[in-house]
């Protein structure tokens, strides 16, 4: 996230009608005890960064989540 917590790993993209969903399957260990994360691919909203050097995509989204 743009706050640096680890959401995990992007396992999949859904297509959907109005956007791509990443599939993230998250770490063994996470804080918020979720296990898969379905986060939109909204380029500027959502994705703020995607490094294919580092393979990492920031994002502006609630762990929560």
């Amino acid at each position: 996230t743009t706050e640096g917590y680890s959401l995990g790993k992007v396992i999949d993209m859904m297509e959907t009608g109005s956007n791509d969903v990443l599939v993230i399957k998250a770490n063994l260990k996470d804080a918020f005890g979720i296990k898969e994360r379905l986060v939109p691919f909204l380029d500027g909203q959502v994705i703020k960064k995607v490094d294919l050097t580092t393979r990492t995509i920031e994002v502006d989204w609630d762990p929560g989540f």
